[in-house]
């Protein structure tokens, strides 16, 4: 009976240390520039979250690294007190090695998704070089009026840039897993997606990369955004007025209210701000309030525009700036920005301004 329950518990601790094995990852190599400190290998788990796989600290330039994880992530290798970070393609079992640079001697090597990301970078790094040029070349032509010589040169680079369509499209299509999520959740981010483009990019990637670190990022993305599409019930919120009284959102009355997204810094926002005080003093008494959110970090600042252009409207600050976690309730990437709602809280409009604003007020209040 020993020796049966020994041999179980040897082939559990077997089973134990293999699984330790295939989710560790070892980083092996060096930092030019930086004698000694401490190393870090972070991972986002969301939007907004990183977590720490790993660190470990260094001397005369030399580190070894080992971290875990149970899934391939995209990583970044971070040195402490320093910005910027190195990215990798971190895959359970591998053992990587790295020279951390800020020029051409920089690499990281290992892994199959690393190294086939890396490769592919270099060829595509190559072409937009290659069209970066030719750019230049045809905008020289074109101010120099030699037309014809430019149109060779854009038929050069119109066929440069399809190469390097090309050659992204077919990678793409051979990685249905996190390398295309993470490109595709860059080129969101990059083009600052609305919600109805990012649902159509989410939705063209492949099982494997909707299932990755990046894919469920991307469907986060998604999910967030819906909070405040058209139709969906505004987030509620209570922040500080000028006065430092807590106002919440749900519990302003109005048949319409408007919640603009604004700050003292911002021209758009400022120029914005006798229209729609023209239209406050018209509807307001009809059944319009106006809750203006300033992302503003100076309350005096704050406090000087309100006067200055005769905001009589509730106004309120987390004096946060772009901390302020309202801001993130409702998905705001740029200011100004409005979301309208009705007397339930339901978003009925977003991002209506002039005469189009007016109209809808005029529909919605009489």
């Amino acid at each position: 009976m020993k020796k049966t329950a020994l041999l179980a518990l040897l082939i559990i601790c077997s089973a134990i240390s293999s699984v330790a094995q295939r989710g560790e990852i070892s980083i092996k190599g060096k930092i030019e520039g930086i004698e000694k400190g401490r190393l870090y290998l972070l991972a986002r788990s969301s939007e907004e979250k990183s977590d720490t796989l790993g660190f470990c600290d260094f001397k005369k330039g030399k580190f070894q690294l080992k971290a875990n994880t149970e899934e391939p992530v995209v990583a970044q290798l971070v040195v402490e007190g320093f910005s910027g970070g190195f990215t990798l393609f971190a895959e359970p079992g591998v053992t990587y090695s790295a020279c951390l640079s800020e020029d051409e001697s920089y690499y990281i090597r290992g892994g199959s998704l690393n190294d086939s990301y890396t490769a592919h970078m270099r060829v595509s790094d190559s072409i937009r070089a290659v069209i970066s040029g030719l750019q230049e070349r045809y905008d020289a032509m074109r101010k120099a009026k030699k037309l014809r010589s430019a149109s060779l040169v854009n038929d050069t680079l119109q066929r440069e840039q399809e190469k390097l369509r090309e050659i992204t499209d077919s990678f793409l299509g051979n990685n249905d897993n996190i390398i295309t999520a993470y490109t595709v959740y860059s080129n969101i981010l990059m083009r600052d997606a609305g919600l109805k483009e990012t649902r159509s990019m989410y939705a063209a990637l492949g099982d494997g990369a909707k299932t990755s670190q990046f894919g469920r990022i991307i469907k986060e993305r998604i999910e967030r955004m819906e909070k405040t599409d058209q139709g969906a019930d505004a987030p509620d919120f209570t922040l500080p007025d000028i006065n430092g009284n807590q106002v919440t959102m749900s519990s302003v009355k109005g048949k319409i209210k408007i919640i603009d997204f604004w700050a003292s810094w911002c021209g758009p926002c400022r120029l914005n701000n006798p229209a729609l005080k023209k239209l406050y003093e018209e509807f307001h008494e009809k059944g319009l309030e106006i809750i203006g959110v300033s992302l503003d970090t100076s309350k005096g600042a704050w406090e000087k525009a309100i006067e200055k252009d005769g905001l009589g409207w509730i106004n309120v600050s987390s004096l946060k700036g772009w901390e302020c976690e309202t801001i993130r309730l409702y998905n705001v990437s740029g200011v100004p920005s409005l979301f309208i709602l009705n007397e339930n809280n339901r978003i009925i409009a977003t991002g209506l301004r002039g005469e189009q604003l007016r109209a809808f007020l005029q529909e919605n209040l009489n």
